[in-house]
C-alpha cells in the first residue's frame, strides 16, 4: 500500500488544535472530498474510513495520505501550503518533508506490538455503560472485541480481506484517559496491544482517525 506523509517542521500545535488545523486544510482544499469526508454536492458526511489523517509527530503537525488516490493529490497540498491559520493566527509554514513509501499492510502470521501514540476511542456512547457495568475481565474481552472489529472496518475499507481461517488476535495492557471530543469529555485508552496484523505507523483505529486519535506506532 502506498503512504505519504508531510510533516510540517517547525509548526508546533496543541493536540486539541489538529480538528482546527484539519478543518484549516479541508477549506482550503474544498474540492477534495478525501480531506473533509463531505459529499461535494449535498455536504453530508462519507462514511468511510479516512484516506487523509492528520496527526501530531513529535510534537509537529502531520498530514498522512494512505493508497494511490489520497496519495495523489498530495502534490497539490505540498505545493500550495505556504501556511495555515489557527484560532486567527496565522502560522507561517517554511518547511516541509514529505515521504512517500511502500508500506505493509494486512493479515501476518506473525504478532506485532504497537502502542498509541495517541488516546484511542474505542467506546461509543451504547457501549460504554455496559464497559462500564462490567468486571475487569469482561472490560479486557470488551476491548479486544471493539479493537479487533476497528481493524476488521479498517481492513474492509481499504479492500483488505481475510479468508474464513485468518482470525485477528488481540492481547492488549491498557489504561483510562479522558479526551475531549466535540467539547464531551469521553473515555479513551492509552498503552500497548499485540495482534497478527500489520497496520502502517500512525495510522488510527477507533473514532475520529481524521482527528488525529487511534494512531498507533509499531514497537516490535
Amino acid at each position: 500500500m502506498k503512504k505519504s506523509t508531510l510533516l510540517l517542521n517547525n509548526v508546533y500545535l496543541k493536540p486539541s488544535q489538529i480538528h482546527k488545523f484539519r478543518g484549516f486544510i479541508g477549506n482550503l482544499f474544498k474540492h477534495h472530498d478525501l480531506i473533509h469526508n463531505h459529499d461535494l454536492k449535498t455536504g453530508k458526511p462519507i462514511y468511510r474510513y479516512p484516506l487523509i489523517q492528520f496527526k501530531l509527530i513529535d510534537d509537529m503537525p502531520a498530514i498522512i495520505a494512505i493508497t494511490d488516490r489520497a496519495v495523489s493529490i498530495f502534490s497539490e497540498i505540498f505545493m500550495k501550503l505556504d501556511k495555515i491559520i489557527i484560532e486567527d493566527t496565522v502560522i507561517p509554514v517554511f518547511e516541509k518533508d514529505l515521504k512517500v513509501e511502500e508500506v505493509e499492510f494486512g493479515y501476518s502470521d506473525e504478532i506485532f506490538m504497537y502502542e498509541f501514540a495517541s488516546p484511542w476511542i474505542g467506546l461509543n456512547q451504547k457501549n460504554y455503560k455496559k464497559y462500564n457495568d462490567a468486571s475487569n475481565d469482561e472490560k479486557n474481552e470488551m476491548l479486544k472485541r471493539v479493537m479487533t472489529g476497528n481493524i476488521l472496518s479498517m481492513a474492509k475499507y481499504l479492500d483488505c480481506w481475510l479468508s474464513g481461517d485468518q482470525k485477528i488476535k488481540i492481547d492488549h495492557k491498557l489504561k483510562e484517559v479522558k479526551v475531549n471530543l466535540k467539547g464531551k469529555s469521553m473515555t479513551a485508552f492509552h498503552g500497548i496491544f499485540k495482534t497478527n496484523f500489520l497496520i502502517p505507523d500512525y495510522l488510527g483505529i477507533g473514532k475520529s482517525v481524521s482527528r488525529g486519535f487511534g494512531a498507533v506506532r509499531r514497537v516490535i
